[in-house]
């Protein structure tokens, strides 16, 4: 029977199974190893110890070794995207959510790091703007995609479950909030468990206003819109597990030949091995007694550990991947247009659907404090690889400025993108730290 629990259609047991894969290989090697034979089944002859192969498990499982690639490249792409100064117009009423976005102290920047971290990690993030019902400043309530469990035109439902302190105790609480348009406004429910605590509540926002629309921005890897895909960097978690679970086969196969089994045929075993020790046997009549060290042969470790190399190949190019097309900006509007239509998110997509998701959320923002949306402005990047401008390119640039093939704007944003110009100043602002006027502006120079 469905409940509010229940969840999308597009959100299966697989993709839940993908995303926990996502977290456990963000989280680390003790994280993976925590989830046992979900990530590294158990050798079948285990199973006939006594113990039913616990022990024999947890040797072969401490002696694996699990690669750390996901999380540092995640770092690195959000280092890549985040790089430079992304500019963010707003008015100034809102300028408070520059040190606190959240209602939790989180700045801005920070915040939108967190929007990209997780289109880069699951491939979608929700942001709600809320504010309290006594009024005071809205803040911006972020939620992972997996919390997002259900949606439909103008209606929504969040997993709010979380751990809650009761004195000393700390228990989990079931909670879902439901959004929705009663009429011509935005309403919300909230459940506890299965139950729902109350009648929808028109929210309002501040002067008593009630509002047009569900201050709820959703994006995925590609666009804004709840749609579910793998995430972007999914093939690196699998090589990852691929080369932890061959790793597992290796340790455990040079575990077993460094240590050799002492076999003692056709005679008493020794009470005592070692330098000195001097073992005597006696065979009964007609066999002859041995004593010999056998050790697994060393067969397929050489063929493993290129089958390890070849996987970590596999999780650089799932990397690399993410950074085709960055140039955006020289893209054709068709262009686009396909790119986006496909099932392939770049790491300019990813960077370009974080700032569409925090310039709409900041929109949702202005709606509830009854200001202006127009002037709210997150500007995208559009190349995100290395564009430092060389002298002498520049200075071809400033000839054809200065015969009049270009205007300042356009000189200027091209010193920009290329670091010649800090991003940090206009145009403007930066002609008038220029001892000589603008040659092709008679404006300024008037």
């Amino acid at each position: 029977m469905a409940t509010v629990k229940s969840y999308h259609p597009s959100i299966t047991a697989e993709r839940r199974a993908e995303w926990k894969l996502m977290r456990d290989c963000m989280d680390g090697e003790s994280a993976v190893k925590s989830r046992g034979e979900t990530y590294l089944p158990k050798p079948t002859g285990y199973k006939t110890a006594e113990d039913g192969g616990a022990a024999l498990y947890d040797a072969y499982i401490k002696r694996a070794q699990f690669p750390e690639l996901l999380a540092p490249s995640v770092a690195a792409m959000i280092g890549i995207i985040h790089g430079r100064e992304i500019p963010i117009e707003m008015p100034a009423q809102m300028e408070y959510l520059w040190e606190n976005a959240d209602s939790h102290g989180l700045p801005l920047e920070a915040f939108h790091r967190r929007i990209t971290r997780e289109l880069l990690v699951i491939g979608g993030y929700s942001v709600l703007a809320d504010m309290a019902e006594s009024g005071g400043d809205p803040w911006l309530a972020g939620y992972n995609r997996d919390t997002l469990i259900n949606w439909d035109d103008n209606w929504y439902v969040l997993d709010e479950t979380d751990l809650v302190r009761t004195g000393f105790v700390w228990e989990q609480l079931e909670k879902y909030r439901v959004l929705t348009m009663d009429g011509s406004f935005y309403a919300a429910a909230v459940y506890s468990g299965q139950t729902e605590t109350g009648e929808p509540i028109q929210v309002r926002g501040r002067g008593g206003r009630l509002l047009p629309r569900i201050p709820l921005a959703i994006a995925s890897a590609m666009d804004l819109s709840p749609r579910v895909e793998p995430p972007p960097l999914i093939g690196v978690a699998r090589a990852a597990l691929s080369i932890y679970r061959k790793s597992a086969d290796q340790e455990n196969a040079l575990y077993m030949g460094g240590n050799p089994t002492l076999v003692a045929i056709n005679g008493d075993a020794p009470s005592a091995v070692g330098a000195g020790v001097v073992h005597e046997m006696r065979g009964t009549e007609g066999l002859t007694p041995d004593l010999k060290y056998v050790a697994m042969p060393d067969t397929g470790l050489k063929a493993r550990r290129e089958e390890m190399d070849k996987d970590r190949e596999a999780a650089v190019m799932a990397g690399a991947r993410l950074f085709e097309q960055t140039a955006a900006g020289d893209e054709s509007g068709e262009a686009k247009r396909l790119r986006y239509a496909s099932e392939t998110a770049t790491l300019v997509s990813i960077a370009q659907s974080s700032c569409l998701l925090l310039e709409r959320s900041l929109r949702n923002v202005a709606m509830l404090m009854g200001l202006p949306e127009d002037g709210i402005v997150v500007e995208a990047p559009t190349d995100l690889m290395d564009r430092t401008m060389s002298p002498q390119d520049f200075a071809a640039l400033f000839g054809v400025y200065k015969e009049g093939g270009m205007s300042w704007d356009t000189l200027h944003a091209l010193g920009q993108r290329g670091g010649i110009y800090s991003p940090e100043r206009t145009a403007e602002q930066e002609n008038r730290l220029i001892d000589m006027p603008l040659v092709n502006d008679a404006a300024v120079v008037a």
